[in-house]
């Protein structure tokens, strides 16, 4: 795999950027590192709530999704995930400075609109199955709705 630039896949900056890093992008999956870190939201004390995996998941998508795109990405403006078809969580907490391996595959695809799995990893324990909805927005269409949205407002 080549190296990935996480920054140039995903919008996440600061606090709310969870993926430290991108182990393996293919065209089946792609699994990405992140150490839970005491500035992750959710945070309560010495863990974070299991929820917080689901920003993580869709994160991991959302590099999945880009890295797919290739030079056509630079048509998308971005990415939203529309939904969160099921959630298993398998812990109650996940603690500061655990490492986990995350990844998500496409279950399917119909244009813009992509169905993706996750899973989360802490070593060889699984925390959570999540199913994700994902659109991606055309920089055409998302600057047609920003001119409505200003339409609107007068």
């Amino acid at each position: 795999m080549q190296s990935v630039n996480i920054d140039d896949l995903i919008p996440h900056r600061g606090r709310m950027k969870l993926i430290t890093a991108a182990v393996k992008v293919d065209s089946d999956h792609a699994v990405t590192l992140s150490k839970v870190a005491n500035s992750w939201p959710l945070l309560d004390g010495e863990t974070v709530s299991p929820i917080v995996l689901i920003e993580l998941v869709a994160q991991t998508a959302g590099v999945f999704s880009c890295w797919k795109k290739g030079a056509d990405r630079s048509s998308y403006k971005a990415g939203v995930m529309t939904g969160v078809n099921s959630a298993d969580f398998f812990v109650d907490a996940v603690p500061v400075d655990a490492e986990l391996i995350t990844t998500v595959t496409n279950r399917y695809s119909i244009g813009d609109y992509e169905a993706m799995e996750g899973i989360v990893m802490m070593g060889q324990q699984c925390l959570c199955k999540i199913q994700l909805q994902i659109l991606g927005l055309r920089a055409e269409a998302h600057a047609r709705q920003n001119c409505n949205n200003e339409k609107n407002k007068k």
